[in-house]
């Protein structure tokens, strides 16, 4: 009996035992499964970006490294400041953490600053100058401590009336010494400018009969055009819009050099947009500045420009004369430099005339532009042997395929007129383009060559 009773007691201690390591366990796995979540928790990246804004982003995390089988850190010298490696803000990847980098958008190992104001060099905006809040108002990227010119309006701080405001104008209606830009009272009638109803005339009184916007003192529209005088940039001249384009507070329609490039309307080839150079590569009287097309001019016969986009074209200008005067044909083509024939001819001439052209056909490869220069041995001339209006013709060929339309054989022809004054004198020697013609001879040669033979066979009859 009692040995039973001692099994027994037994039996219940050992379940007891059992029951309490149970419970002993169940708390254990709690215990640890809080401390894993925990763990996990901790382990996750911030919803942030890790820049020590909310404390301090950790050690080095456990990377790896330590033998094959990992526990080691992977901590990279200049890397890694003290936080985790994996989440270490670094925008300019310069190896210095932003929070700890003097230029966090530039990349600078070597962190300089020389003016000691806690920006690196490579970001100062006065790398030189102390000047811890970087102030920049003409945003040109050098502070205001070290900036001749900090507004940038074009005038050193010390000429300019407002140097901390742009004024290019330089405007200063009551004289003081401070431009209107910066001035709260520029008339200096004791009224401020938001508050004047003439805040450019002096008007202490502020007197309005109207009643209305403006005062008494600045109450006139002379010109009608709705604007006060004293705002109108044309007084005597109607201009709604008040369009200004050189901004020198003189309206377009008044202003004699509307573009501010210092030459006057009537003469300035782009009279709307600044060209002080007034080029004009293609001599269309319109500066490239304002030009859309380029068409090249000769002699100012606009009519007939020679646009090198077009398709083959020659050109040769009218000419006026003196009788017996030798000039030569010009030729212009709208292309550059590409090898061409030509064959010049008469085609009219005064009633009687035997002028010729001399060198009527050849070949020409150089331009310049574009006109087109012959041989030194080979000019293409004319001489008028009387009086009166020569009609010639050039027909030219290129040589080789034509750039523009990319066809070979590609021809044009052009006529031009001649007028001749003066008497009538011989022409030239010898014979090279007749009236009408390319070939054969003129009348004056003709003529000679039939008296030669008439005399030739008059000497052989007579022996």
């Amino acid at each position: 009996m009692n040995i039973a009773k001692h099994q027994c007691d037994q039996n219940v201690v050992f379940k007891k035992g059992k029951i309490m390591n149970l419970i002993k366990l169940h708390s254990i796995l709690c215990v640890g499964v809080v401390l894993l979540w925990a763990g996990i928790v901790d382990a996750q990246p911030p919803p942030y970006e890790c820049d020590d804004n909310f404390g301090e982003c950790g050690t080095p995390q456990q990377s790896g490294g330590g033998g094959g089988g990992g526990g080691g850190s992977i901590l990279i010298n200049n890397t890694d400041l003290g936080d985790t490696y994996q989440y270490a803000d670094d925008y300019d990847d310069d190896g210095i953490e932003d929070p700890y980098d003097n230029c966090p958008f530039v990349e600078n190992a070597n962190q300089a600053d020389d003016d000691g104001d806690e920006y690196g060099n490579a970001c100062d905006n006065c790398p030189n100058t102390f000047n811890i809040d970087q102030f920049d108002i003409d945003a040109d990227w050098i502070g205001n401590v070290c900036d001749g010119d900090i507004d940038g309006d074009g005038f050193d701080n010390g000429q300019d009336l407002c140097p901390m405001n742009p004024d290019p104008l330089q405007y200063d209606t009551d004289g003081d010494g401070l431009g209107n830009a910066c001035d709260d009272d520029m008339d200096a009638d004791g009224v401020l400018n938001l508050e004047d109803n003439c805040p450019l005339v002096y008007n202490p009184d502020q007197s309005d009969d109207d009643p209305g916007i403006w005062g008494d003192a600045c109450d006139n529209d002379s010109d009608g055009d709705g604007i006060r005088d004293t705002y109108d940039n044309c007084i005597n001249d109607a201009n709604y819009d008040q369009d200004d384009i050189d901004i020198d507070l003189l309206g377009n329609v008044c202003d004699s050099d509307m573009d501010g490039d210092g030459i006057m309307n009537l003469q300035d080839n782009c009279p709307a947009i600044e060209n002080p150079e007034q080029k004009d590569l293609d001599r269309d009287g319109i500066g490239e500045a304002c030009d859309d097309l380029y068409c090249y001019v000769v002699l100012d016969d606009v009519e007939n420009c020679l646009d090198p986009e077009d398709i083959y074209t020659v050109y040769s200008p009218d000419l006026t004369v003196e009788t017996g005067e030798s000039i030569r044909l010009r030729l212009f083509a709208n292309r550059v430099n590409q090898p061409l024939n030509y064959h010049w001819e008469i085609v009219e001439a005064p009633s009687g005339s035997s002028a010729m052209i001399k060198n009527p056909k050849g070949a020409a490869s150089v331009s310049t532009p574009y006109e087109y220069h012959y041989l030194q041995d080979r000019l293409v001339t004319f001489k008028a042997d009387k009086p009166g209006t020569y009609k010639v013709r050039v027909v030219s060929e290129q040589v080789w395929e034509d750039e523009v339309t990319g066809q070979t054989g590609v021809s044009a022809e052009t006529y031009s007129y001649i007028v001749a004054a003066g008497d009538v004198v011989g022409g030239y020697a010898c014979s090279t383009a007749p009236v009408g013609g390319d070939s054969g001879l003129g009348g004056g040669m003709l003529l000679t060559l039939l008296l030669g033979l008439t005399i030739v066979l008059s000497r052989r009859e007579s022996r």
